[in-house]
C-alpha cells in the first residue's frame, strides 16, 4: 500500500532534510511529535507500529511543509498514506468515525450554523444531495464486497 502512494526516493530525501520540521505547526505545539521518527521507519519497513499512534492523526495537512520543500514532497505525504491505511485496517479516531459517518447520512461534516448565517446576511445552504450520495456510497460498497469475494473464489 505504501509502495503505490508513496516515493521512496523523495522521502529518503526528505527524512534526511528535515527543513520543515521547524514551520510544521504540529512539530513546534505538540511534544514528541516528529514525522521524521515515521518516515525513518516507514523507509526501514518498520511502519506498522505506527498506524496506531496519534501522531499519525496529528498532521493539520497546512502545506507548510509542501511549501518550504525544494522538491515539493513534505512529510505530509508520509502522514496522509499513512492514516489512510490505518482507517483502511479500521484504525482512526473516533471523532474520524463520527465524521465518516455524519458525510455518510447528510453529505457534509458539519451542519451550517443557521443563526450565524442569518446574522452574517448569508443565504440558506443548497440542498445537500446526501441521498444521491449515500446511493453512490452503497454502489461502491456492494461494487467492493463483490471484488472481495472475486478475489477469494480466485485464490
Amino acid at each position: 500500500m505504501l509502495d503505490a502512494t508513496l516515493n521512496f526516493k523523495l522521502l529518503e530525501m526528505c527524512g534526511r532534510c528535515g527543513a520543515c520540521f521547524s514551520i510544521c505547526p504540529s512539530c513546534v505545539n505538540i511534544p514528541g511529535y516528529d514525522p521524521r521518527a515515521v518516515i525513518k521507519d516507514i523507509l526501514a519497513g518498520n511502519h506498522e507500529k505506527w498506524l496506531t499512534s496519534r501522531h499519525i492523526w496529528e498532521c493539520l495537512e497546512c502545506h507548510h511543509c509542501l511549501e518550504i520543500c525544494f522538491q515539493h514532497y513534505g512529510f505530509e505525504n508520509a502522514m496522509t498514506s499513512m492514516r489512510t491505511l490505518a482507517a483502511k485496517k479500521g484504525i482512526h479516531p473516533a471523532q474520524v468515525k463520527r465524521g465518516w459517518d455524519m458525510l455518510v447520512k447528510t453529505s457534509r461534516l458539519g451542519e451550517p450554523a443557521m443563526p450565524a448565517r442569518k446574522k452574517l446576511g448569508l443565504p440558506e445552504p443548497k440542498a445537500t444531495g446526501s441521498e444521491e450520495f449515500r446511493k453512490l456510497y452503497e454502489l461502491l460498497k456492494k461494487r467492493r464486497l463483490e471484488e472481495h469475494q472475486a478475489d477469494k473464489s480466485g485464490e
